[in-house]
């Protein structure tokens, strides 16, 4: 199975792309077609960001919970179904940060270009392993954190040291669209729902 990962960070999107447990490309770009195409020859693309901003289906439900209520369905689900809660809500269409707007045109292409991604969380993956959120991750600890849970999932490579928190959350995006169907999912599948889901790391084994 090759799969790619995608973190998108402010002003540059993270890729890491496996095969095998072991990884075999990536690289840090700011064009969406550069990205496209290392990510071609992927069976699977998993990224760390919204396909879409938020249709509100659920803004007016009281029953819902609040902080999330206005935000797609697939982050109700992950705290509902799981107790992740995501780190940004979506914002309607026009309302979205410049990192969104990105992750919205990459959605786009790579769908064009004949994949159909899944979105993920890694920092969520790291909670379900942990149960407790982990130190911040820009902190060494936090980095170890992450790292120690890849290194569950991927035979790291020698550079692993040199990579920041956007190429480790890439490299655990490519673990969970790796995983395919075995991978954790939160969503709704109720009528009248966004068709939002996110995915997590299912433990090793």
């Amino acid at each position: 199975m090759r799969a790619a990962g995608i973190d998108l960070a402010a002003g540059a999107i993270h890729v890491v792309v496996v095969d095998g447990g072991r990884v075999v490309d990536g690289g840090v770009f700011d064009e969406v077609d550069a990205v496209v195409s290392v990510c071609a020859g992927a069976d699977r693309v998993g990224i760390d960001a919204p396909g879409a901003p938020s249709l509100g289906v659920h803004a007016e439900d009281a029953s819902r919970l609040p902080k999330l209520r206005g935000g797609r369905c697939g982050e109700l689900a992950a705290a509902e179904q799981l107790g992740v809660w995501v780190a940004f809500v979506t914002h309607a269409a026009g309302a979205c940060p410049p990192w969104m707007e990105t992750g919205f045109r990459l959605w786009d292409a790579l769908r064009a270009a004949g994949h159909d991604p899944i979105e993920v969380y890694p920092a969520g993956s790291v909670w379900l392993r942990e149960r407790r959120w982990p130190p911040k991750k820009t902190t060494p600890a936090g980095l170890a954190a992450r790292r120690s849970l890849l290194a569950e999932h991927l035979e790291l490579p020698p550079f692993v040291e040199l990579w920041g928190h956007d190429s480790i959350d890439a490299a655990i995006a490519a673990c969970v669209a790796a995983q395919g169907d075995r991978a954790i999912r939160a969503g709704h599948d109720e009528p009248g729902c966004d068709g939002s889901s996110i995915w997590f790391l299912s433990p090793a084994g």
